[in-house]
């Protein structure tokens, strides 16, 4: 059956990003407790990609982080949705260990720059990705 975890990391980048986007933070809290409670959703997760969820309270798309599979690393982006249906300005990166069947929720970040491999942000979020043991994708 297949988990939905967090890393610790992403909980102070949580509360970081609360003090300037509290409405976007509480979608992403949401969206990831959603997906946490629903083993249905989980199972199908990383199935047929790019998708939009059906049937959760929170939308979101889920897509392969190409340059991260590229080098590897089995990452996927969810892009939430608010409640009126519009992309929020955060992508959530979640890595997916296909021998445990665990997804694990690393790292927030601004839609702007995140598929930017160049930035500080991408090298955290490889080695948040490593310090998980998390194998690799290839």
């Amino acid at each position: 059956m297949p988990t939905l975890s967090v890393s610790p990391d992403l909980d102070p980048d949580l509360d970081a990003l609360s003090a300037t986007h509290s409405a976007d933070v509480g979608l992403i809290d949401a969206l990831i407790e959603e997906l946490a409670g629903n083993d249905v959703v989980l199972a199908t997760l990383s199935q047929d990609v790019p998708k939009w969820g059906h049937g959760t309270n929170a939308p979101f798309e889920i897509k392969r982080f190409h340059e991260a599979w590229n080098a590897g690393r089995r990452i996927y982006v969810l892009k939430p949705y608010d409640e009126d249906g519009q992309l929020i300005g955060f992508r959530v990166f979640i890595g997916h260990d296909v021998v445990t069947d665990e997804y694990f929720a690393l790292s927030v970040q601004p839609r702007a720059t995140c598929y930017d491999i160049t930035t500080p942000e991408y090298r955290q979020l490889c080695k948040r990705y490593d310090d998980l043991d998390i194998p690799s994708a290839m």
